[in-house]
């Protein structure tokens, strides 16, 4: 029989010590955020600043596509539509996006898409979504899958939305979550409230730099006879004049004692929390203040790999399946982000030169050097070439691919 050991220690003679320790007095805790909060962050500067610069940031020309004719469909049809999904997906943790066709049961799977014409597209928050049913065999692919989602109270069948999940929440959670992702403004409310508080304390404390403290003759009797009220109205009139542009009047026997108060260590604490802020989003501080990176000949280089590995998660955890199932939705060809993503000009010129003489080397050696240039996008893809190659991986039935034509003749 194994026994369980604690490797941990405890004092019996210096309790104030042990009743003092942070680790063993306290517990970390969390609870969902409401829907109504999550709109509340969504609508003020920093939680919209957040969501802005994360979304911008990975859908700003990011995507490259198979064929040209694939680039423009998403360009007219689809481009507003994913920028909002990642917009709402961030901020509620989830969104989703509704195909149908003019006069379709959305309650029933989606059929072959055959007339881009007909259809019609729709973004929804998590917070407009509700899960009616889940898949709980363990045995299905679709484990845990909703079954049939409900917008406004109209049923919507899984094959016609795309959800789009941010953090995945742990399955005991899932339920809480309506079988969603957590949102971001969870993960930093705790540091938007502590901003928020700081932000409150400035014009305050700028309206009132010091606190008077007024002698009344009699003032304890007052409040033994309960008759402290008018006392109290009187010095409400008088501190509702007090400001930086105006001055109070006051009987002459009246004694006032005026401490002076400044906020100390505000730029500390206001640091303290925007820090937190940029290590929880991501976001280097420079560019979530605005502000060029400070320190003796910085270049903002390092806060620019940070926020790059930042963004790159986001594509490639949250963004990249769903928009390539949406695709897939319209029978068009996978997607996927570009490499050296947040480059300038001069750089993508470096990066591609290096890219031009790889392919000479390749080219001496008898390789396909056109290939690794489309690969790293330094030449497009032609749908005519596209086209072809379509052919030959997948001929059509009675049709011979190109190699078997050849072999023909």
């Amino acid at each position: 029989m194994k026994t369980k050991f604690l490797d941990g220690l405890l004092s019996l003679t210096r309790s104030l010590t042990n009743t003092r320790n942070a680790s063993a007095t306290n517990r970390i805790q969390s609870s969902r955020v409401d829907y109504e909060e999550l709109r509340a962050i969504y609508k003020t500067g920093v939680g919209s600043k957040i969501i802005r610069l994360k979304s911008g940031i990975a859908l700003d020309d990011t995507l490259q596509f198979d064929t040209i004719a694939d680039k423009e469909f998403y360009d007219t049809r689809l481009q507003k539509h994913v920028k909002n999904l990642s917009k709402f997906m961030l901020a509620f943790g989830r969104s989703i996006f509704v195909i149908h066709e003019r006069g379709a049961d959305l309650s029933q799977p989606i059929k072959s898409i055959t007339d881009i014409t007909k259809v019609n597209y729709h973004v929804f928050s998590g917070d407009m979504v509700y899960v009616q049913s889940v898949n709980f065999d363990l045995s299905s692919v679709n484990y845990f899958k909703p079954t049939m989602f409900s917008v406004r109270g109209a049923s919507i069948h899984p094959s016609r939305v795309v959800d789009f999940k941010y953090i995945e929440p742990v399955e005991h959670d899932a339920p809480e979550y309506f079988y969603g992702g957590i949102s971001e403004f969870e993960l930093i409310r705790n540091e938007l409230v502590a901003d928020g508080v700081i932000q409150r304390a400035v014009p305050s404390i700028l309206e009132k730099s010091s606190t008077p403290f007024y002698k009344i003759e009699g003032f304890k009797e007052l409040l033994k006879d309960k008759r402290e009220s008018e006392v109290v109205d009187q010095l409400g009139v008088l501190e509702s004049m007090r400001s930086i542009y105006g001055a109070g009047v006051i009987d002459k026997e009246d004694e006032i004692q005026v401490l002076t108060q400044s906020l100390s260590n505000l730029s500390e604490s206001d640091n303290i929390t925007l820090r937190r802020l940029a290590m929880v989003t991501g976001l280097p501080l420079s560019w979530l203040v605005g502000e060029a990176a400070k320190g003796l000949n910085s270049t903002g280089e390092g806060e620019r790999q940070v926020l790059m590995q930042t963004i790159a998660t986001l594509q490639s955890d949250y963004l990249l399946e769903p928009i390539n199932r949406i695709m897939r939705l319209h029978s068009m060809g996978p997607v996927s982000f570009k490499d050296n993503q947040g480059e300038t000009q001069s750089e993508k010129m470096d990066y591609q030169t290096k890219a031009i003489a790889n392919a000479q080397i390749l080219w001496a050696m008898g390789e396909d050097y056109g290939s690794y240039l489309k690969e790293h996008d330094v030449i497009k893809k032609d749908d005519f070439d596209s086209f072809f190659e379509s052919v030959e991986e997948d001929p059509v039935d009675g049709q011979l691919s190109l190699e078997e034509l050849f072999k023909e003749e």
